[in-house]
């Protein structure tokens, strides 16, 4: 009962605004008490719409529908692997996270970037990029120094994980 109820309101809704278009584009200003025409240029005027300001509106309805679209697939992946990740770590046996960059220790910070120290090189290279768009956009010039200083402490951990990786392959 309360879907058809909603249904009905939903497409009374519909109506009243479809006759409210019509008649402003028929009558003009004059279709609805209290609507004022500031301008009679139809570019300008809020209650006409041209070919270009209709084919503009569908472009941002498409970009942004599309955007909306993007973002929940985006999402949907992001949990979705979120989820397998859990479910892994659920089979597995407990063990706790230990922060040591000991790559001998099991499930540690060290271990995870001795199996995969090319995660870790592309990791820093991105927040690189990130701060280097950053600082040329601001065109700032503390920002230089800023970087200068963010990319020497990127870099030391990935030419330190490389000599480690390096020393322990010979």
């Amino acid at each position: 009962m309360k879907r058809a109820f909603l249904l009905i309101v939903i497409v009374a809704v519909l109506i009243a605004g479809g006759y409210i278009s019509m008649a402003i584009s028929r009558q003009g200003a004059q279709a609805i008490p209290g609507l004022l025409v500031q301008t009679n240029n139809p570019e300008a005027s809020v209650s006409a719409v041209t070919p270009q300001k209709g084919a503009i509106f569908f472009a941002f309805t498409a970009v942004a529908l599309g955007s909306v679209v993007g973002m929940g697939a985006t999402i949907a992946v992001i949990f979705w692997l979120l989820s397998r990740g859990v479910t892994k770590v659920k089979q597995e046996r407990t063990q706790g996270f230990v922060f040591t960059l000991n790559p001998a220790t099991p499930n540690s910070v060290g271990a995870i970037l001795m199996r995969r120290p090319l995660l870790t090189a592309i990791v820093a290279l991105i927040m690189l990029a990130i701060l280097v768009v950053v600082v040329i956009v601001t065109n700032n010039v503390l920002g230089f120094s800023i970087m200068a200083v963010t990319v020497a402490l990127m870099l030391a951990p990935v030419v330190i994980i490389g000599g480690a990786i390096l020393l322990n392959r010979s």
